[in-house]
């Protein structure tokens, strides 16, 4: 099974929020992986991203819209769409698969890459649940390497395959506007500008710089920045200072009073009382692995198995989703083409 998690690298400037790089490529054009309860900071790529929910509660912002989810909620997020995520519980488990638009356009579904698939379960009813169940097994399938099988790689792509295919013949979907993307891409960079400039300030002085500079108000641009994160530009900050101290915790062995001063908290209970509130346990208990967040990072074998027992369920719909991909399953007229075994001109 493939895991993905968090690796604690800086977000500045990084379209890749910190992952490890497991992103589509030249020679690989889908990426499955499952994580733990984790934030996942405000990011965007070229690949189209699925995400199931598992297990727990998953709070997203994409595009500005926040969505919650709940164990088996769907949600396809649009490539170029900014995006940020909150595991709400700390069981959460997420399974995902990036999806490279542009390789399944050249590969013969046309306009795959410029649509704007509709799929988000929490609203709409459980006639639309029962519609992508397929979907759902052939995300199983990806997550479930199986590992030393000579056919696995080409069982994979063929996996992969199906999946844009279901997608494109059973997701609604609308066509791009051609106006959006600019909007988009301006609104988006002004948030990394606020993001990139933090430094671990707990103030608005630097929000203000940066209205200043983009000839916006504070008032507006602090909307925009809750619009885009679900999240005010305070209490983003503290989160800032907060991990920062969290990953000091877990890396080094200076002391707690040592790390609350390097990263600006002047006053003990403040500290302390935040750093709960956040991780679900005191600064010494997530030093000693029992922080929630950062024990669920990285995924426990108690949470691979239960991990694999949902994605094999999941996966009995496989052949369903096998005849609705390949269109097996298609009512009206079916036309079959006759051709010759060989070609009769050659000889």
């Amino acid at each position: 099974m493939n895991i993905a998690y968090l690796s604690p690298g800086e977000l500045r400037g990084k379209q890749d929020a910190g992952f490890e790089n497991h992103a589509p490529t030249a020679t690989r054009h889908f990426w499955a992986f499952v994580h733990g309860a984790i934030d996942v900071p405000y990011h965007w790529h070229r690949e189209m991203e699925i995400l199931l929910v598992l297990r727990g509660r998953f709070r997203l912002v994409v595009d500005g819209q926040l969505c919650e989810m709940n164990p088996d909620d769907v949600i396809i997020i649009n490539s170029d769409v900014p995006h940020n995520s909150t595991s709400v519980s700390p069981d959460a488990l997420i399974c995902g698969v990036h999806l490279d638009g542009a390789y399944f356009e050249r590969l013969g579904l046309p306009g795959f890459s410029s649509r704007h698939y509709l799929c988000r379960t929490f609203l709409h009813g459980r006639s639309f649940m029962n519609r992508i169940a397929p979907m759902k097994a052939l995300m199983a399938r990806l997550v479930l390497d199986q590992t030393g099988h000579l056919e696995e790689m080409m069982v994979r792509d063929t996996t992969a395959n199906l999946l844009a295919c279901f997608i494109y013949r059973a997701i609604p979907y609308q066509e791009s506007e051609g106006g959006e993307a600019p909007l988009r891409s301006a609104s988006r960079n002004r948030i990394l500008k606020i993001m990139d400039a933090v430094g671990g300030q707990d103030d608005n002085q630097t929000l203000s710089e940066i209205a200043d500079a983009e000839g916006l108000t504070l008032s507006h641009l602090s909307r925009l920045f809750k619009r885009h994160l679900g999240i005010g530009y305070r209490d983003y900050c503290l989160n800032q200072r907060l991990d920062a101290a969290a990953h000091e915790l877990r890396i080094t062995d200076h002391t707690i009073s040592m790390i609350m001063e390097r990263n600006s908290f002047g006053n003990p209970a403040v500290f302390y009382n935040k750093f709960r509130a956040r991780f679900g346990c005191s600064p010494g208990e997530f030093r000693r692995g029992q922080g929630l967040r950062g024990a669920k990072s990285k995924l426990t074998e108690e949470d691979a198995s239960e991990a694999l027992r949902l994605l094999t369920q999941h996966a009995v719909q496989i052949g369903k989703a096998a005849e609705i991909s390949l269109g097996v399953n298609a009512t009206g007229r079916r036309e079959v083409t006759l051709r010759a075994p060989y070609n009769a001109g050659s000889r």
